[in-house]
């Protein structure tokens, strides 16, 4: 060949079976690449990995455009469902409206009351006519969910469901109610001239869904890293054979033009296959609506059909990223023959390692910084920290383990250990090997480590409230005080058999926090807490129901106080405390459904129910993604893993098989192996351990996430069972392939 041209390479000696015919040379070094790939246990590794990372990557960049197409649906409808403000006195007013909450299975949900003040009001988007007095129009994921809890009439009467053009996302849980006359006063509720603005409305998905950036950079963090590591990875498999043939095209006269060809053609078909399948996968979301496995979340295909072009560059991207990848990691040995360390390649992971320190200074200390006055900008400094050390990490153990070959060497040359020799020289030989060993284990602890803190991370009151609902459950339940007497009378008369009320009321003290609380009760109220013959002072104060409320309502030192009295009647109370005499929980469902039958803003809830509503329906969301996207992402570390350890094996088994007949020990593949794979893998646990436990800090003391002990202790285990594993295994395939070994093979 001459410069990138070609001067007689024949197909046995590139490793082909194809005969360079006429036609096109770029067609010929493709066809010699592709005919080099087929056959043998490396190459069919190779093929899935390849076949799996590129399907990895599209769908990593189809769900981060995915992401953005939903935030452009969301903002679109919010913004033409917003309500327009005005004066209540203005003529512009046409419709009136309240936007409220209730909690329906555990999470909170928008619940806007709206009637209209002139005739000619427009409804807003989604709704085909204007509910009447005591009607209700809802989205057909909250209809489901009342109906689940069989009070599908709570609202008021259903007579519609709102239409898809008027929700955020289909599976939005939404209702526009108007109240029975009566159940709300005039200046109680809020003006608008219509609908349509150009910011999101403040209810809906709104208020209890995060920002998309977090699903963004979950989906970066949690799938497309290790989908990328999973690229490199599979790039180098089956490396030995590759770097064979690339170094006798090289030593023929071909150039770095016409070595990628070849390279290219071994991975054009898994590269084509995986974007094959990824583009099946997309259109599928694009021709109707995907309820995305686990998560649950319904995928709107009209978002998806607006953002085409983009998702159909994310899987071409893919389909082109991951052959550049291929041929930028080609590597051409300078000699087929030497056997000194250096013939193993030039080591490069120094020239990454000294980016470690510096991700992990801006992870762990710039984050601090940028979270000063209460500025959010610390996540994405965060997350650029805690993706650029799991990136580096493995370059750092790479070069630690690169010195312990040095050390090794000496050590079996001093001592004459045969094990530890070749160990050693194998080692400082193939950095590249073991970086790709241990990129995994490393990768893979950082993501169960991030997993844990994402899904961990709830500050105190919300830690205070599950823990009181753990103990309580709902056997203890605080209603809002219905306006009028006779909505009171009407309220407790309705409620579920066996259920109990005192009305609740607090005074404040000096300071201004609540001092003294005093509940109001009849005779059967005061027996379910312990009182005998209508005597309050015979009630059980330190029963465990009274004694969380104080916890919740009272200062340190504030006091309370049981009364005889009709709770319907109380001066001063503003809540309800509702419970049973048997101590059995309360229907809530039934609780609800009674309340909103006599007031219309509502409020039922556990001990602590605001906290623990608030942040289940965050959980519900963010907490889905993470536990899903750390899942796929940690399934391809344990793929890459696989393919990785597979191919490094067998070649290392090929490799050490002569030591049979020199050896005449078969307790030195396990030495060798022990050194070889053992210690590294041993050492990038002992790395990823401390390194994610550093990286967890600021979100334990910032974001209120808990790192416990035992769960590194856990990793630790599990990372070194790994290592074990993959020892036993090295040992095993070495001395297996060795028992069949004779000169010639």
């Amino acid at each position: 060949m001459t410069g990138d041209g070609a001067r007689g390479v024949s197909p046995a000696q590139a490793g082909a079976s194809v005969p360079l015919r006429g036609g096109r040379l770029w067609w010929q070094l493709l066809r010699v690449g592709r005919a080099a790939a087929r056959g043998g246990q490396e190459g069919r590794l190779r093929f899935a990995g390849l076949l799996l990372a590129t399907l990895a990557v599209a769908l990593g960049a189809a769900a981060v455009v995915a992401g953005l197409a939903v935030h452009d649906g969301r903002e679109a409808r919010g913004s033409a469902r917003a309500p327009q403000y005005t004066d209540p006195e203005s003529p512009r007013a046409a419709v009136r409206l309240f936007p409220a909450y209730d909690t329906v299975g555990g999470t909170q949900k928008s619940l806007v009351y709206l009637r209209p003040a002139v005739k000619d009001a427009a409804p807003p988007p989604g709704v085909r006519r204007w509910p009447r007095p005591g009607e209700v129009v809802v989205s057909p994921a909250l209809r489901r969910d009342l109906a689940r809890e069989g009070t599908p009439d709570r609202y008021g009467t259903v007579v519609g469901t709102i239409a898809p053009e008027g929700l955020e996302v289909p599976d939005e849980r939404l209702a526009y109610a108007n109240p029975r006359d009566g159940l709300m006063d005039d200046d109680q509720w809020l003006a608008a001239s219509g609908f349509g603005g150009t910011q999101r409305a403040h209810f809906g998905d709104a208020d209890f869904v995060r920002p998309d950036s977090w699903f963004l950079l979950s989906a970066c963090g949690f799938f497309l890293l290790p989908a990328l590591a999973l690229t490199v990875i599979a790039a180098r498999a089956g490396a030995a054979g590759r770097d064979r043939r690339v170094a006798l095209l090289r030593a023929l006269g071909a150039g770095s033009r016409a070595r990628a060809w070849v390279s290219l053609g071994e991975a054009v078909a898994p590269v084509a296959a995986g974007t094959l399948v990824a583009a099946v996968l997309v259109s599928t979301a694009l021709i109707g609506d995907v309820r995305l496995p686990y998560v649950g979340f319904l995928l709107s295909a009209v978002d998806l059909r607006r953002w085409a072009p983009a998702l159909c560059a994310a899987v071409l991207g893919a389909g082109l990223l991951v052959p550049a990848v291929v041929v930028a990691l080609h590597r051409a040995r300078r000699s087929g023959t030497d056997t000194r360390p250096v013939a193993g390649g030039r080591f490069r992971a120094g020239r990454v390692a000294w980016l470690f320190p510096v991700f992990l200074v801006v992870a762990v200390y710039g984050t601090g910084l940028a979270a000063q006055g209460g500025s959010l900008a610390w996540i994405p400094v965060y997350f650029t920290g805690t993706v650029g050390v799991l990136a580096t990490a493995p370059a750092v153990v790479a070069l630690l383990v690169r010195r312990l070959g040095v050390l090794l060497v000496r050590a079996g040359n001093r001592r004459g250990a045969g094990g530890v020799l070749v160990a050693g020289r194998w080692v400082h030989a193939h950095p590249g090997t073991v970086t790709r060993l241990v990129a995994t284990v490393v990768i893979a602890i950082g993501l169960v480590t991030q997993v844990q803190l994402h899904m961990s991370r709830v500050g105190a009151p919300v830690r205070e409230a599950r823990a009181t609902h753990a103990e309580l459950g709902d056997r203890v339940l605080l209603a809002r005080m219905p306006d009028t007497p006779a909505q009171r009378q009407a309220f407790l008369g309705e409620l579920p058999a066996g259920t109990e009320a005192f009305a609740l009321r607090t005074t404040a003290g000096p300071t201004g926090e609540p001092a003294r609380m005093t509940l109001t009760g009849s005779c059967p109220a005061l027996a379910a807490v312990g009182g005998r013959s209508c005597d309050p002072h015979a009630a059980d104060i330190t029963d465990r129901r009274l004694v969380r409320l104080a916890d919740w309502y009272l200062a340190p030192r504030g006091t309370l106080a049981l009364h005889k009295g009709d709770p319907a009647t109380a001066k001063g109370a503003d809540q309800l405390l509702l419970l049973r005499g048997d101590g059995k929980p309360l229907p809530v469902p039934a609780v609800k459904q009674a309340a909103f039958r006599h007031m219309a803003l509502a409020d039922v809830e556990p001990l602590g129910g605001g906290e623990l509503a608030g942040s289940a329906g965050w959980d519900a969301h963010l907490g889905a993604w993470i536990r899903s996207l750390g899942f796929l992402g940690i399934a391809l570390l344990a793929f890459a893993a696989l393919i990785n350890n597979l191919g490094d094996f067998l070649h290392l088994g090929r490799r050490l098989a002569p030591l049979t007949v020199l050896a005449g020990n078969p307790r030195v593949f396990t030495t060798t192996a022990l050194w070889a794979v053992g210690a590294p893998l041993i050492l990038a646990a002992l790395l990823g351990c401390l390194t994610a436990w550093w990286l967890g800090s600021p979100m334990v003391s910032m974001a209120g996430a808990t790192l416990p002990a035992s769960f590194m202790l856990l990793l630790l285990a599990a990372a070194t069972t790994f290592a074990a594993t993959a020892w036993w295994w090295t040992a095993r395939t070495t001395a297996r392939t060795a028992s069949g070994w004779h000169p010639g093979v």
